[in-house]
Order: structure tokens, then sequence, then C-alpha cells
């Protein structure tokens, strides 16, 4: 009805080609241009993140190519000036000169074209290339939510790997600034000290040297002949005495002081080194201590490692095993039969030879056929077996059937 190539009407008038409308066109055109535009354009998707060591990205093909359905076309209207050559018509078709004997042929309605046997293929066709598309659609959709939750737990993952680095690294700079400073108050201390016994060393010698200052000046008077002189007598028998009386008692004075000032510097000096000796001793254990947490941390790492390794391995065993058991077949449930020997219509249950009720799971059908076997009565009246198995709520009965009666042996004749 809609293809243009099929000629409509009589045949003998003559076909005007239509001109074709420049405005529709242009107006197909841009429809399509649009369409194209969109077909091309793609959703901004979530970015991959960089491959670790080892691996490298793959390219498929995860772009949009869907079309969007609008109902109402966009429209618009355009003016053109058209030139005076091309208001001229257009040639008419030629139409060559009848010949030959017209002959026709009539056709019943349902001869050529059966609507409702050709076009069932086609809508088959047409509704199963709607469902695969479908089906594809929501698989793709399916695959990048799963892509999109991967990349979430992987950055999550990666990110927590990354803090627990940073502490780590952190942990370990304080620990290295720590001695570092531990080693310069260390060193200052020991130079103080070093300062301090260089003073007083400096300071005893100074003092043995002045505490014989006096008799080097004397002896080196007494050797210029400084106390040649005519009391000479008078200065050795009473002031050199006296003299020499002061400068002993001086000189005791003088050896006590040193002495009580050696004891009070070797007392204090004691106590220094004894506490330097304490303040080494701590500073040892405590970077003892730092070593052997640092070699604690470092078998923990070890054992966290190897059990990270061995939960992997355990994973993939239990992984393969569940593989293994899936491929097993299970065996069938066991099936009990036993004598139906009564039912309940209301409940739909059948009653069993061993005082059960069971519910009855197969179709009304063969539930009412039960019932007008069990309401047989007399010779005609046959013993109804049924088959007991394991259903969603419980054991259930599901089919029924009467057993063959035992084939009795006919008596053999005696043998001539």
């Amino acid at each position: 009805m809609y293809d243009k190539r099929i000629i409509r009407g009589s045949n003998y008038t003559a076909l005007v080609p239509q001109q074709p409308d420049m405005a529709e066109v242009q107006k197909q055109r841009e429809a399509q241009r649009r369409k194209l535009m969109r077909a091309n354009q793609t959703k901004k998707r979530i970015t991959t993140p960089e491959p670790v060591m080892g691996r490298k990205h793959m390219d498929i093909q995860t772009d949009s190519y869907l079309e969007e359905l609008t109902e109402r076309i966009v429209e618009f209207e355009a003016e053109t000036q058209t030139d005076f050559l091309l208001d001229r018509p257009a040639s008419p078709l030629f139409m060559p000169a009848k010949n030959g004997v017209d002959i026709q042929t009539q056709i019943e309605e349902g001869d050529l074209f059966d609507f409702d046997v050709e076009c069932e293929p086609v809508l088959e066709v047409i509704v199963g290339k709607t469902l695969e598309q479908s089906m594809m659609e929501v698989l793709e959709e399916e695959e990048l939510e799963s892509l999109r939750r991967h990349q979430e737990d992987y950055q999550k993952r990666r990110n927590a790997e990354l803090q627990e680095v940073q502490r780590m690294e952190a942990a370990e700079k304080r620990r290295s600034d720590e001695v570092e400073r531990r080693r310069q108050q260390q060193a200052a201390q020991k130079e103080q000290d070093m300062s301090m016994m260089r003073k007083v060393v400096s300071r005893t010698m100074a003092a043995a040297h002045l505490s014989s200052l006096k008799e080097r000046a004397l002896a080196h008077l007494l050797d210029a002949g400084v106390f040649a002189h005519e009391s000479q007598q008078s200065i050795d028998s009473v002031f050199v005495p006296q003299l020499l009386e002061m400068v002993t008692n001086q000189m005791q004075q003088l050896t006590r002081e040193q002495q009580t000032i050696q004891d009070v510097m070797q007392s204090a000096m004691a106590q220094r080194l004894e506490h330097h000796e304490g303040v080494l001793a701590a500073e040892r254990a405590r970077i003892q201590e730092i070593e052997e947490a640092e070699r604690e941390a470092r078998k923990e790492r070890d054992a966290d490692r190897q059990r990270r390794e061995d939960e992997k391995k355990r994973i993939e065993q239990e992984q393969e095993a569940m593989i293994t058991w899936e491929k097993t077949e299970p065996p069938p449930p066991p099936k009990e039969e036993i004598e139906i020997v009564g039912i309940d219509q209301d409940q739909r249950m059948v009653v069993l030879s061993d005082e059960r009720k069971l519910p009855f799971a197969g179709a009304d059908e063969l539930f009412a056929s039960l019932t007008e076997m069990l309401a047989q009565e007399g010779e005609d009246k046959k013993l109804i077996m049924c088959t007991v198995s394991e259903g969603p709520d419980g054991p259930e009965v599901n089919e029924f059937f009467t057993p063959d009666p035992p084939q009795t042996q006919e008596p053999a004749e005696p043998e001539t």
C-alpha cells in the first residue's frame, strides 16, 4: 500500500512524474543528520583505573548504539526564491502507442496472499529479534554494573592498602627521627661532660702550679742574692721560722682544701658517670626493645602474608572441590511404595496403611480417579499402591498404581 514503485490507477492514463518537495527533502536530510549525531553520541562512563603491574587492559565494544525514539518529529518552515527558468513544467512522460491484445485475469480474494499465514513467520522473526536484542541489552547492563562494582571494590582495597603503607612509613619515619634525636642528645651530653672534665683538670693543674709558686720564687730570690743583708741572721732566726710556720699552715690549709675539692669532684664525677652509664644502659635497652619489636613486626607480616597465601590456596581448593561437586549428579531421592487405604477429600489428603496422612500433589483428574477406585467394592476393588517422595514442604504423594496380581504356575504334566 505504501511502496511508490507500484503504479496505481488506470493503465491508460498518462503518468505525470511528481516534482519532489524541496522542503520535505531538506527536512528528511536534517532528520537523518540528527539521527546520525544521536547515534554517534556516547554517554560518559566511569573511567577505568590504571592496570596493576603485570596486567593490561583489553578493548571491548561497550558503546551505546540504541536509537532514541520520539513521538513527534521536529518540523520547521523555510522559504526560497525560484528562478524563472525553473517554473517550466516537467516534460510529459513518453507513452508508446498501444499495440497487441489486452488479456485480463480474475483473481479472487485470498488466491495470491493470505495475511494470517504470510505474516506469522515475519512476526515471529521480529518478536524473536526484539527479545534477543532486549536480552543482550539487559546482559550488557548487568555486565557494566558488575564491572563498576568490581572497580569500586578494587579502588577501596587499593586505598586501604595505600593508607596502611603510609601509616607504616610514618611510623618508621617517627622511629628513625627518635633514634636520630637520641643520638644527638647523647653526643651533646658527651660533649658537655668532656668540657666539664677539661675545666676540672685545668683548674687542678693551675692550683697545683700556684701551690709551689712561693717556694720557687723564694728559691730564685735566694739564688739571686736578694737576702744577702745584714739582718740575715735575724731573718733566719725569727722571720724565717715564722714564715715557714705560716707557709706550712697555709700549705696544709691549701692541701686540705685541695683534698676536699678533689673529693667533691670525684664524687660529682662518679655520680655523673654512674648516671651516664645508667642512661646509656637504658638507651641500649630501648634500642634493643625497638629492634625486637621490629623483628616481631617483620615476623607478624611474614606470618600474615603466609596466612593470606594459605587462605588463597584453601579458597582455590574449595572452589575446585565445589566445581567437582557441582559436576557430579546426586543420586535420586529414594521413593517409598505403600498402600492407600482412604482419602480426605476436604483437605485433599490420602490415608496410608501405616496411618499417615500425606497431601496429594497430583492433578485433580488423578485425585478424582483415586476417589472412584477407592469407592469400588466387591471383587472389582483392587489394591492401590502409591509412591511417597520428598517435596518442598515434606513428604507427599505424587502418583499411585495398582500392582499386577501374581501369576500362578500351572502344575506340570507327568512324563510318560
